[in-house]
């Protein structure tokens, strides 16, 4: 039992199943003049800047937890807010078209540029920052000389208007994602088009797609794409709409990975500075919340629950903070700020070697997929009474199967639907029937079923093919003897430590949670 507790605890250090970070709500900030529309935090994690929809522009000493500035200056929403990398300067954007340049500490306006004219969705600031680039509702970028705001030139190449943009590590290249569904990067020097790739990130066949935002990694290895997918169901009386996050690589604009399975559309999210999680507004009509995805494996580790519909969210960039914008649902004039203090998580240094790791050139490592339907084989009714055996694995160390057979049976046990058995029974009976632990067939699991007075039992295997890990269960009811479904896992280039992933995907697809 020693071997079996520590092999538990080793894969739980080793897994990504559960965040590696903690994070409790520090503060709670009111705001009264309307929606927040724009936030970010600054590079040392001290201040907390964002804007609202009445053109204020709001800064708070996040360590102290008191208001520094509120101050007015756009006319309509601030919809961008950025901090210069020495956090002596704010930069502000919005509707009104106008960049305003202010004094962190003072709170006093110090420039304002007035050239791009249009909406301005996005700003970026070279890291050296010497220049500030403008993406908005033109399908063009400018570029400008910071703090002076001499126009350096214009970028000309998108059709359509541009989500978001960023300089390089470097500072000599631009990257833009444009609604065009386009991605080009730019010579700063030449202000030219150095490449550009089509974003055709598609989970199903002959769908349209809608680049709707874009994030970008801190250390700007890759970047993310807020994809809206539809396509026309069968039939032709309806939609079936799909929120994507597509990653590609900044240097080859090749695609790395397409998360799938956000419950709304992708007004917005943010990378972790560590390059591990993005947050992202996952609500429900019921339920507002912010989910935190696993970007290796594609699975949402954690939900946490919000006072309102989400309209912004930021890390920073030490890794000591999430900060988050949302509407008050009971006064439409008020929204608030929640920030949250981390702890666990990586900073990211401009000073430090930084590469995406990734076991395969085209991905940033393991792949999690279910590839049977995820309707749950239980979902409805009274509690039903399941055990769960030890799974097989041929090939493997036996301690493997059953740590993933806990993990699942840990799982399953938080279903509403389901009442477990007690590990120590079962072991019991396959000791009376004097059976083996491993190579239990149906007619096994039957007569085991009947002695523990069980409904239903759970027969698994876990196979591993190469790279490729296979997580597999099929449910048996003991009445009838009758398989009623099965379900499956692969991970793509899988280590042991991906099982826990693999049995966070699977588990909801045997049982509704």
């Amino acid at each position: 039992m020693r071997l079996i507790t520590a092999a538990l605890i080793g894969l739980f250090h080793c897994s990504t199943l559960f965040a590696q970070f903690s994070w409790y709500l520090e503060q709670q900030i009111p705001v009264s003049a309307g929606e927040v529309t724009s936030i970010a935090l600054s590079g040392d994690g001290r201040f907390l800047a964002f804007g609202d929809q009445r053109g204020h522009v709001h800064v708070w000493d996040v360590e102290a937890g008191r208001a520094l500035h509120d101050a007015g200056g756009h006319n309509g929403s601030v919809d961008v807010v950025l901090f210069d990398s020495k956090n002596r300067l704010l930069i502000s954007g919005g509707t009104d078209g106008n960049i305003r340049i202010w004094d962190l500490y003072s709170g006093r306006p110090e420039k304002t540029i007035s050239d791009f004219r249009s909406r301005i969705l996005d700003l970026t600031l070279s890291p050296d920052d010497r220049f500030l680039a403008a993406a908005g509702n033109r399908n063009e970028l400018y570029v400008w000389e910071f703090p002076m705001g001499t126009l350096k030139g214009k970028l000309q190449g998108h059709r359509k208007k541009v989500a978001g943009a960023a300089f390089s590590i470097n500072g000599d290249q631009i990257l833009s994602v444009g609604m065009d569904r386009q991605m080009i990067i730019w010579s700063l020097n030449t202000l030219g088009i150095v490449r550009k790739t089509d974003i055709e990130a598609r989970t199903i066949r002959g769908s349209g797609i809608d680049v709707k935002t874009a994030a970008f990694s801190f250390d700007r290895q890759f970047v993310g794409v807020g994809i809206e997918e539809h396509i026309l169901a069968k039939g032709g009386r309806s939609m079936i709409f799909k929120y994507n996050m597509s990653f590609y690589d900044w240097k080859t604009g090749g695609e790395i990975a397409t998360l799938s399975g956000n419950r709304k559309d992708l007004a917005f999210f943010s990378i972790s500075p560590d390059k591990k999680y993005v947050i992202t507004d996952n609500s429900t009509l019921q339920t507002p919340r912010l989910s935190i995805w696993n970007i290796q494996s594609g699975l949402i580790e954690q939900n946490y629950p919000i006072g309102g519909p989400m309209s912004c969210a930021a890390f920073s960039q030490d890794g000591r903070w999430i900060a988050v914008g949302y509407r008050d649902p009971q006064n439409g004039s008020r929204s608030h700020v929640n920030v949250w203090r981390i702890s666990g998580m990586d900073g990211y240094s401009p000073f430090a070697s930084s590469e995406v790791k990734s076991a395969t050139p085209s991905g940033f490592g393991s792949s999690v997929k279910l590839t049977t339907t995820a309707e749950p084989l239980i979902q409805y009714g009274e509690k039903i009474r399941m055990a769960v055996l030890y799974f097989d694995s041929p090939g493997l160390d036996r301690e493997i199967a059953q740590t993933a057979t806990y993990l699942l049976e840990g799982r399953l046990g938080n279903s509403p639907f389901v009442e477990m058995v007690e590990r120590n029974q079962i072991n019991q009976v396959i000791e009376e029937l004097k059976y083996q632990m491993s190579g239990m067939t149906t007619s096994n699991a039957v007569e085991i079923g009947r002695h523990l007075n069980a409904e239903y039992v759970l027969l698994g295997s876990l196979n591993k093919l190469g790279s490729l890990l296979i997580l597999s269960a099929k449910l048996v009811n003991v009445e009838t003897s009758q398989i009623e479904g099965t379900r499956e896992v692969q991970c793509a280039n899988a280590t042991i430590e991906n099982i826990s992933d693999m049995v966070s995907a699977l588990a909801p697809a045997i049982a509704k949670y």
